[in-house]
């Protein structure tokens, strides 16, 4: 019998801010860790509360002299001492801060921190294994399996990142000690029928900021339109809108919603934002897309669907006319094929699942656009916008916690009416340039941007991408810095202006979850082929042939309307659309000759290190 010890009954501070970045652990599973060097177990269990607390002190608050990374909780998701307890750290919704993300060099497994959960054991490379952590590691993975969406992998520290860490762990994890029986690590695991459904807001899934957000009200929808993604079940979100923002020039992802074939729910543009998934029909209906090819949605599936139908309704106080693309006026394509058309003309019919509570909710009409749900975070994240707020007297003072609601919308209203701007709630350039006018500009340090991100911090992340000669990493804003975060926003395909604001955020975030840190040295390798074979849903082997050349002709017709004949037969038509694709999805600034070559290789080594393939 499990037995989880609680936040609260152990103690724990609260987290500095909330977490805003994506975290998807059925695409991975569980990276086992330890403590590090010297001895850690408690002998005895009345003290590993305490422990736990130290842990969690020593991750927010290193000492000054320390070179460790500063966290804004506990980075583990869970603890196991060695009297076979466990207790909570971050917990089942909150993607872990332990599994190494920077350097980017160190990096073996991209996203590691978004795909996996964190379990630390509570001791170090000194300390003997206890038979009670390992049974309960067991127990505890399978707990997340069933429990948390858990993948099917169990991997150590070291398999993720360039480590000593999980030191003698590391033995019983190649041995098998930590699967749970019957739970092997070879392929992913559906979740079982009666799971609920589960809801990803667009923070939760890392979406980039919009460009513009055009509202309409709830009383203007008339119909919920059904869509498909035509490509592969493996496609992010993120991907999908890159494509639609850097492929399409679109101001956001075009859909309201999106669905995936384990019956998972992402927000889109939300209920309150007009779309872009269906021309002249954009006002008036709400677009949801199932991300795959035709005949690809499973029960689950189509149980997100109508649970998303049953929402508008409920949002909207009536019933809109359930439609498919293909079947809206003016609209010439096969969208959503056949399986998905006759299911919407049969009355989308499915069983009922509820949709898991505490993971972001489907109903409430103000969602959309920025972390929580609502107002702009192209130019200022939430928790920046409410600092600045209250910082004009605001009164009573937000609570600055990141999150968008009606106290924000109000507050932000408020503002924007002091500054002399249109009170819209969006915090949008014209609203950044008013306030940086009468509070001194909006950086630290005599330049740059912090409101998301310390100086000291952009630089470490510039010199994590290899930039040369290395930054000095003092936290003081000068030319060198300037230089090394334009030149980092160039390569994440952002705005060279060396503010470092939530769109860089969201790219660097992307880059370092959904990128395949590869070297970009135009070499056609195995490790360029699998990261392009992840990208076009064929089979990851490492072998480039026919099969391949097909599925990197479907993905070019999807997402680049190429027009090309799927014949695994690569040439001079297949290379010319993929510079073309290239071109429009990274401004890589190819000639498009049909030439096969390191430039070219170049440049999808490029897009594919930024999810923007």
């Amino acid at each position: 019998m499990l037995t989880i010890v609680t936040r609260e009954e152990w103690g724990a501070r609260p987290r500095k801010k909330p977490e805003t970045l994506s975290f998807s652990p059925w695409r991975g599973g569980v990276v086992v860790h330890h403590l590090g060097p010297g001895k850690e177990a408690q002998s005895r269990h009345d003290d590993c509360a305490a422990h736990v607390r130290d842990i969690q002190r020593m991750q927010m608050d290193p000492p000054f002299w320390s070179s460790k990374d500063t966290y804004d909780d506990i980075a583990y998701n869970y603890l196991v001492c060695n009297h076979g307890i466990v207790f909570e750290g971050r917990g089942s919704d909150v993607r872990s801060a332990a599994n190494g993300a920077e350097p980017p060099s160190k990096v073996k497994i991209p996203g590691a921190n978004q795909d996996y959960f964190a379990v630390c054991g509570m001791m170090a490379l000194e300390d003997e294994v206890h038979g009670e952590m390992v049974a309960t590691i067991r127990e505890l993975v399978g707990w997340l399996r069933s429990n948390a969406q858990a993948g099917p992998l169990v991997r150590g520290h070291l398999d993720v990142f360039d480590t000593e860490c999980p030191g003698k762990l590391y033995p019983y994890l190649t041995s098998g000690a930590f699967l749970p029986p019957g739970g092997g690590d070879d392929g992913p695991t559906p979740p079982k029928p009666s799971q609920p459904l589960f809801y990803y807001s667009r923070s939760q899934w890392g979406a980039r900021p919009p460009k513009e957000v055009t509202r309409v009200p709830l009383s203007e929808r008339t119909g919920f339109t059904v869509h498909y993604s035509d490509g592969p079940t493996s496609q992010t979100v993120r991907a999908i809108q890159n494509y639609h923002m850097d492929g399409q020039g679109w101001s956001d992802i075009g859909y309201n919603f999106l669905v995936d074939r384990d019956g998972r729910i992402y927000e889109g543009r939300g209920w309150d934002v007009v779309g872009a998934h269906a021309t002249g029909h954009n006002t008036t209906h709400i677009g949801a897309c199932f991300i795959g090819y035709d005949g690809d949605a499973t029960p689950r599936a189509l149980s997100a669907l109508r649970a998303l139908y049953n929402a508008a309704n409920a949002n909207t106080g009536r019933t809109l006319t359930p439609t498919w693309h293909g079947g809206l006026s003016g609209q010439s394509t096969q969208c959503p094929g056949p399986g998905l058309r006759a299911w919407v003309q049969g009355g989308m019919q499915a069983t009922s699942i509820p949709v898991r509570e505490g993971t972001g909710g489907i109903g409430g009409s103000g969602g959309g656009t920025g972390a929580g749900g609502g107002g702009m975070t192209s130019v200022r994240s939430v928790a920046s916008q409410q600092q600045a707020v209250n910082g004009r007297g605001y009164s009573p003072a937000l609570t600055v916690d990141g999150i968008w609601g009606p106290h924000t919308d109000a507050g932000v209203r408020w503002l924007q009416t002091k500054l002399g701007v249109g009170a819209d709630g969006l915090w949008g350039p014209a609203t950044e340039a008013a306030y940086a006018s009468g509070s001194g500009g909006t950086g630290g340090g005599g330049g740059g941007m912090t409101s998301v991100r310390s100086v000291s911090s952009q630089q470490q992340a510039v010199n994590g991408y290899g930039y040369s000669p290395a930054l000095t990493v003092d936290g003081i804003w000068g030319p060198h810095t300037d230089a090394g975060v334009r030149w980092l926003q160039t390569k994440l395909g952002v705005g060279a202006d060396g503010l470092w604001g939530p769109a860089t955020e969201a790219a660097y975030n992307g880059g370092l979850d959904n990128g395949a840190a590869l070297t970009v040295d135009g070499s056609f390798g195995p490790a360029t082929v699998k990261a392009t074979q992840r990208a076009i849903g064929v089979t990851v082997d490492g072998q480039w042939g026919p099969d391949s050349v097909r599925g990197l002709q479907r993905h070019l017709n999807t997402w680049s309307g190429a027009g090309l004949v799927v014949d695994g037969a690569a040439g001079p038509a297949t290379y010319k659309a993929l510079q073309t694709h290239l071109n429009k999805m990274t401004g890589a600034g190819l000639a498009v000759d049909g030439a096969w070559g390191p430039a070219t290789v170049k440049a999808l080594q490029t897009a594919l290190n930024r999810g923007q393939f």
